[in-house]
């Protein structure tokens, strides 16, 4: 099948493009990318910023002016992805590094508009450096940690939930306990939250503490009880991760390097692509 013009211009533009010139693309606009953050940093240096200032803000126009242009020119080629343009054009907005460069190209001609001061955009620039998770020595490490998310979503949901609870329990019971002792440290239960959170994160800046023994006496039980939640999403993150590497080698087998074909009693032969570990279907009906 013959590609259309608009089929080769998404072929280098596409954000996950695996072509050769694709990538070398992709690589290309990081630089620019992480440029722009460079900027955003050493323009907050004031003795550089006098010097170089205008270098800064010719950079930041001229790299908004590419990134507007390449945002049209790809949403103009995502409709080559699917026989459903609008389905494509749609998969490609609602994507995040998409998302991001939508939010600076619109927060900088919105700011120029109003007549807001140039250089505030670097604000939201600096979103620009998530641009590595997209380059293709990342892109399957990308992909494992979205399965593992997707595989442990149930279990993170409940740790992250007991957190929130334990966070407002102890707050709260801080509150009633300290509130009449220290009026101004503990004057409401959203302000005791701040307490929780670094009480629970054992952070402890010191800021904030209790100074009755009944106050102590909690605040030692909500570190502990810290110390137990707040590892639990790490330690289920990582059961996850050994699990999906265990896995791909499971899948992947001795063949790895030129694909294999894995067959146990009773069960016929399926190949297992080299990259992904994905199966690649069953020879069985060819037989």
């Amino acid at each position: 099948m013959t590609q259309t013009p608009r089929d080769q211009v998404w072929t280098v533009v596409d954000p996950d493009s695996e072509n050769r010139w694709g990538e070398r693309f992709e690589r290309l606009v990081f630089v620019l990318a992480s440029a722009n953050v460079a900027a955003v940093v050493l323009s907050t240096v004031e003795s550089l910023y006098e010097r170089f200032g205008a270098y800064f803000e010719g950079l930041l126009v001229a790299s908004i002016a590419l990134f507007t242009c390449l945002y049209v020119v790809r949403l103009w080629a995502a409709g080559s992805a699917a026989p459903d343009a609008g389905r494509s054009r749609f998969a490609f907005v609602r994507d995040p590094i998409s998302v991001v460069d939508c939010f600076v190209i619109a927060t900088f001609w919105t700011g120029l508009l109003f007549e807001i001061r140039l250089f505030e955009s670097g604000l939201f620039r600096v979103f620009w450096l998530a641009r590595v998770l997209n380059l293709s020595w990342f892109r399957r490490s990308r992909r494992r940690f979205k399965r593992v998310l997707d595989a442990q979503r149930s279990d993170l949901g409940v740790a992250f939930t007991g957190a929130g609870m334990l966070v407002l329990v102890s707050s709260t019971l801080m509150y009633f306990v300290e509130g009449s002792v220290q009026p101004d440290a503990f004057s409401s239960i959203p302000e005791t939250l701040w307490w929780g959170v670094v009480t629970l994160t054992t952070v402890g800046y010191g800021d904030v503490v209790p100074v009755t023994p009944l106050g102590r006496l909690l605040g030692a039980a909500t570190m502990l009880g810290g110390v137990a939640f707040f590892a639990l999403p790490s330690s289920i993150l990582a059961a996850g991760f050994f699990a999906e590497r265990t896995g791909e080698q499971a899948r992947t087998g001795d063949g790895a390097q030129t694909g294999t074909q894995t067959q146990t009693a009773g069960r016929p032969n399926v190949q297992w692509c080299p990259h992904c570990g994905e199966s690649l279907g069953s020879e069985s009906s060819h037989g």
